[in-house]
């Protein structure tokens, strides 16, 4: 009977199951307003297809007002920029919107026939680009496992793939935020690395024009995913001798390659032509402000490492992928060169951008796609490590590999969670270790987002109360007996009064210890969230030398409280390295340019250093 390995095969029927099932614990389907399937970026992708195909109003867009009343996609219209000549011009490719077409039809039809609203937004176009997502997932999934398949066993597939699928960020984005690029383009590029194999083994113009389409549909979705024609140019090149076998068989072949170009090019103008209809220009930058920065300053270090998108700290798994380009170079060179190349230059694109953390997301998601050339190396480690003898070797990976799988679920858990844990933008090293690994975090944690530090212990510490102040005796008529949880006054922070009295002391007065922290704490109360995190109000406590502030922490209210309670709200901040007498520490409140009331009181200074 012929071999057709049946446990990468399994597993693939396994996975269609978990990403429908997961999928279904927080149904962005049938949620609303920014948490629904089409909403934020996702709604941008596809705003080609309803404003052509059901409103006829491409360049206009006079439905958005009404779509924004009813399903309240994003917190403003920012997917299109108003042009001089009157039109708007989408902010995103319309990659994904072709990407999408199938389902947006298949969906269309079923409101059609169904008491749904056939207006693009309603509840079946959203099921329906949800689910058509998870699908391109499977085919994708599916299509690497052929590819893996040529170079390592049946098992090496499996584990590789459950690896992708279950211990990085891809999990995330199939069975919640599919629609996003990135599941799409993951299908895309294996499908590219399937067709380059298949043409080198033997080349013919139908696998050409598939890589040329297949490249353009990416580059029209990102246009940085060009750089995946890198992958069948450089194929099979390791040395002078295979670079001038290659330029050999592709001079050969050169009408082939003229298809591929053709096909790249015949997509991109898509693009170019419903620029010039609509903004008068045949390129147009629709990113405005955000760009790239090539050199100096560019984010790779804070791409791969930082608590707040770090790769590595988000899906510290695909490590090994990295590590197995050591195997792969050791077993197949002409693999090797390819995928290393692309890698280096995919790393240097993503990171180069000046939003390099590109904006609330799980993880460094732009790496997603990546992870099906990734894989090869990665499976060349799985297979190294299933054929070596060293047993610490193969319990170690085991063990590092269910630990990630482990924390990957937990991760995407506290992402969708009704609890609100994640945080998807602002991050910090604080919150991520003071949540990591939790299912049944507080809300109060999420002060970690502005505090760096927590003194979990004074036993053995003198704690001194340098500073207390009531907002009795207010001189400034700053105060209110509104809402107050005591009787008496509180202090009222809001548009008019944006910053309070403060506090203010040289740090010789309040003591002489160097290992010294610094804790400031009262009772808040807010009426109205404040959604804006830079306009929350915040308690700051400055460090000042010379008149210039060299160390800060400003804790938000809003961010780790309820309104209509009074909470107790405090940090502690350690004292600078080589900090001096004469620097002085400032505590006081901030509130911007909002709406937004909030009252305090019993604002409290102290002191802790260590006994003597």
């Amino acid at each position: 009977m012929k071999n057709r390995n049946y446990i990468s095969l399994g597993l693939l029927i396994l996975l269609a199951y978990l990403f429908i099932r997961i999928g279904s614990f927080y149904p962005r389907y049938e949620n609303a307003a920014t948490e629904a399937t089409l909403s934020w970026d996702v709604f941008g992708y596809y705003l080609y297809l309803p404003s052509y195909f059901i409103y006829d109003d491409l360049g206009g867009l006079g439905f958005i007002e009404e779509v924004f009343e009813k399903y309240h996609p994003a917190a403003d219209f920012h997917a299109a920029v108003k042009q001089p000549n009157g039109n708007y011009v989408m902010k995103y490719p319309m990659g994904m919107s072709v990407i999408y077409s199938p389902f947006f039809f298949a969906g269309h039809l079923y409101a059609l026939a169904s008491d749904y609203p056939a207006d693009g937004f309603s509840r079946p176009y959203q099921f329906a680009i949800w689910f058509g997502c998870i699908i391109y997932a499977l085919f994708g999934l599916a299509i690497l496992r052929k590819v893996l398949l040529r170079y390592v066993s049946d098992l090496s597939t499996a584990i590789t793939l459950l690896i992708i699928a279950m211990g990085t960020n891809y999990l995330n984005y199939v069975s919640f935020d599919g629609a996003m690029t990135h599941n799409a383009l993951f299908t895309i590029f294996a499908a590219i690395l399937y067709l380059t194999i298949s043409w080198h083994e033997n080349p013919n113009w139908k696998k050409a024009l598939g890589i040329g389409l297949l490249a353009g549909l990416a580059a029209l979705a990102r246009p940085t995913e060009v750089i995946i024609l890198l992958v069948p140019l450089l194929w099979g090149v390791m040395d002078k001798e295979s670079l001038q076998a290659k330029w050999n068989l592709i001079w050969e072949n050169k009408s082939q390659l003229l298809i591929l170009g053709a096909a790249v090019a015949f997509l991109g103008s898509w693009q170019l032509i419903y620029w010039k209809i609509y903004s008068g220009n045949l390129l147009y930058y629709s990113y405005e402000d955000q760009g790239f920065t090539w050199l100096w300053g560019h984010h790779i270090f804070d791409g791969l490492f930082s608590y707040r998108k770090g790769w590595f700290a988000y899906t510290p798994v695909m490590i090994l992928s990295l590590i197995g380009f050591l195997p792969l170079f050791k077993s197949d060179k002409k693999l090797f060169w390819p995928i290393l190349a692309f890698t280096l230059l995919n790393l240097y694109l993503i990171f180069a951008w000046d939003i390099w953390w590109y904006g609330g997301s799980f993880g460094a998601r732009p790496l997603i796609q990546s992870y099906s050339l990734l894989a090869i190396p990665l499976a060349y480690l799985v297979q190294y490590l299933i054929q070596s003898k060293q047993r610490i070797l193969q319990i170690g990976m085991a063990v590092f590999v269910i630990l990630c799988i482990d924390l990957n679920a937990i991760m995407t858990w506290q992402a969708h969670t009704r609890a609100g844990i994640w945080e998807a933008e602002y991050m910090t090293k604080a919150y991520y270790w003071k949540i990591f690994g939790s299912t049944n975090p507080q809300k109060a944690d999420k002060i970690f987002l502005d505090v760096r530090h927590e003194l979990e212990d004074t036993d053995g510490m003198d704690v001194k109360e340098v500073f207390f102040n009531d907002f009795e005796n207010d001189t400034l008529n700053l105060t209110t007996d509104r809402h107050v949880f005591e009787g008496g006054r509180a202090l009222l922070m809001n548009k008019e009064t944006q910053y309070s009295q403060s506090f203010i002391a040289p740090l010789g007065e309040l003591t002489d210890k160097e290992d010294s922290w610094v804790r400031v704490s009262c009772r808040g109360f807010y009426v109205q969230m404040q959604w804006n995190v830079w306009a929350q109000t915040q308690m700051v406590t400055q460090f000042i030398r010379e008149g210039k502030v060299y160390r800060a922490t400003a804790a938000r209210l809003q961010r780790t409280t309820d309104a209509w309670r009074w909470h107790d709200f405090h940090y502690e901040m350690k004292f600078p390295r080589n900090w001096k007498p004469t620097d002085e520490v400032k505590v006081y409140f901030w509130n911007a340019e909002s709406d937004t009331e909030a009252f305090f009181d019993n604002l409290k200074v102290e002191v802790i250093s260590p006994m003597d």
